[in-house]
C-alpha cells in the first residue's frame, strides 16, 4: 500500500531531532491555518505605518519576502541528532494546535492518537517569525514536488487563505451560486 506523506525533521537547539509525518489531508487543512495564524501574529506585532496606503497584509507580505531573502536554504539538513525524544519512528500528526506567542512567534503542538498504538505521542515547537516563513516555504516546495493536486495559494490581498482541489486538467473547480 502506497502512503502519501511528507516527512518533516526538526533539529532543536539542544541537538535533538523531532520527526513528523504530515499526510495530504492534514496539510490540506493545516497549511491555510498556518498562513492565517502567521499573518495574524505578524500583524499583531507589526507597528509599521504605510505612507502609500498599503494595508497590513501587504506589509506582512513584505516581511515574509525579507525573511526568505535572508534564509539559508542551501545548507543541508544536519543528520547528527544526539537524541530522539519521541523515538525513531516519526509521529503521525492527527491533531495540530496553533497558538500565537509574543513577538509574532507561533507554538505548534503536534499529537498522534492512533487506535492501534500503545498511547498518544506529542511534542510542541515554537517558531519565530523567520522560522515560520521558512517552514511554510519548505512545506510549499514539498507540496509542489508531492503532486497531491492541492492548490494551496498565498494571496497577499485575501482575508483568509484557501485550500482548493485542482482537477486532473490543472484547472481550479468552478462554483455556481
Amino acid at each position: 500500500m502506497e502512503q502519501d506523506r511528507i516527512l518533516v525533521r526538526l533539529n532543536t537547539h539542544a541537538g535533538e531531532e523531532l520527526r513528523l509525518w504530515l499526510t495530504r489531508r492534514m496539510v490540506k487543512y493545516l497549511f491555510p491555518q498556518l498562513l492565517k495564524a502567521s499573518t495574524e501574529a505578524a500583524t499583531a506585532q507589526t507597528r509599521f505605518a504605510s505612507y502609500d496606503g498599503a494595508d497590513r497584509s501587504a506589509l506582512t507580505q513584505f516581511k515574509k519576502q525579507e525573511s526568505l531573502l535572508q534564509a539559508d536554504f542551501s545548507t543541508p539538513f544536519i543528520n547528527q541528532a544526539t537524541a530522539l525524544p519521541i523515538g525513531a519512528l516519526p509521529l503521525l500528526a492527527t491533531t495540530v494546535h496553533i497558538t500565537a506567542c509574543e513577538g509574532g512567534a507561533l507554538r505548534l503542538g503536534f499529537e498522534e492518537n492512533l487506535a492501534d498504538s500503545t498511547g498518544p505521542r506529542s511534542f510542541e515547537v515554537t517558531l519565530g517569525p523567520d522560522l515560520i516563513h521558512g517552514f511554510l516555504h519548505l512545506l510549499e516546495s514539498a507540496l509542489q514536488h508531492a503532486d497531491w493536486g492541492l492548490g494551496l495559494k498565498q494571496d497577499s490581498g485575501a482575508k483568509e487563505p484557501e485550500a482548493a482541489d485542482i482537477s486532473a486538467t490543472g484547472e481550479r473547480p468552478q462554483y455556481l451560486n
